[in-house]
């Protein structure tokens, strides 16, 4: 019966929207005037004005005889008719939950007529909604448990391990360096003998010069350790952010206690040990090729046993025999104090 019937005032909008920002008190909260006419704001549950209570338009006669038998003036709402307080004489107002936990007031007949209830109303999701907090709070609990025993697991690849690794390394190549330069030596000495008569001096610089190359193989082999310690130190930090990225796809998108739970259950069920084993293992080292472009020989390419040496007379020759031999005749090699040597 007049007014407008979304609770605004459509006779007078430019007013309530002064009021309404200068002075929310007169738009939402007290009565204000609008054309000479007296109008009560009705407010929701929020606050907010969602219509009013006004003067119907009726004559005064009659407005004054319905005055005369109830003993009050009569007042029409004009808004939200959910909100109609004559609409909503003699009810109660009730709360009514959502899922989401959100709280809807409605009026409802106090004998429960039209759906209402006079009992105070329970929200029937609340047992739904602490199972999915309890949900949650396990399914936290379990991840946070689970990445500690990553990290600890991650752990034992401190810097001692990585250094014992570059250290077995170097062990491990020593010994075959070692070889390889004896089997080179072997070399300088076959072929100076394969030329009969040689100069100390040239057999000198021959070894010399690999003594410069075993220097510079020693170098290779501490390069070699580090590359192979950093070689499983990428690995394992490879590996430790997989592990970690598949721990947290296990996670999330779940709106009910049953999915929280079966998270729950592929997070304690996930397992790592097995790769945090392998990485334990170390990997093949690799034999290094020592002193490329020297001429080696095996020491397996030499008599297994020593020959005896005997004279031109087959007399068997000894340290002992051929120095008393030298003092007896007196013959000294004439070759003595000379560089040059004769290799036989």
């Amino acid at each position: 019966m007049g007014g407008d019937p979304s609770g605004g005032d459509r006779d007078n909008a430019a007013e309530y929207r002064t009021n309404l920002a200068y002075e929310p008190e007169k738009a939402r909260g007290a009565r204000y005037t609008v054309n000479g006419k007296t109008r009560t704001p009705v407010l929701n549950e929020r606050g907010e004005q969602v219509g009013f209570m006004g003067d119907p338009v009726f004559p005064s006669v009659v407005t004054g005889a319905i005055q005369a038998l109830t003993g009050e003036k009569p007042q029409v709402y004009t808004g939200d008719s959910r909100y109609n307080p004559n609409a909503n004489q003699g009810k109660v107002l009730q709360n009514f939950y959502n899922l989401d936990g959100t709280v809807e007031q409605r009026y409802v007949d106090p004998d429960g007529g039209g759906g209402g209830s006079s009992q105070p109303a329970v929200d029937p999701f609340a047992q739904q909604r602490a199972e999915l907090a309890a949900a949650r709070a396990n399914r936290a609990n379990a991840l946070a448990n689970k990445q500690n025993q990553l990290a600890a697991a991650f752990g034992a690849f401190s810097d001692d391990f990585y250094d014992d690794l570059g250290s077995s390394y170097s062990e491990y190549q020593n010994p075959l360096l070692s070889q390889s330069y004896d089997d080179s030596l072997r070399g300088i000495y076959e072929g100076f003998k394969a030329k009969g008569l040689l100069s100390q001096a040239d057999v000198n610089a021959a070894i010399s010069g690999l003594d410069s190359a075993r220097d510079r193989e020693r170098n290779r082999i501490t390069q070699g350790a580090t590359a192979y310690s950093d070689a499983r130190r990428n690995e394992v930090a490879a590996k430790q952010k997989k592990l970690g990225d598949q721990l947290a796809g296990l996670v999330g998108g779940a709106t009910t206690a049953a999915d929280v739970n079966a998270q729950t259950e592929a997070i304690n069920a996930f397992d790592f040990s097995g790769d945090v084993d392998r990485l334990k293992q170390p990997a093949a080292k690799g034999d290094l090729n020592f002193f490329e472009g020297f001429d080696k020989v095996a020491a397996s390419s030499r008599p297994a046993t020593n020959v005896a040496a005997v004279s031109a007379t087959g007399t068997p020759q000894n340290a002992e025999s051929v120095a008393a031999g030298r003092q007896a005749t007196g013959i000294r090699s004439p070759y003595q104090g000379s560089s040059l040597k004769v290799v036989s």
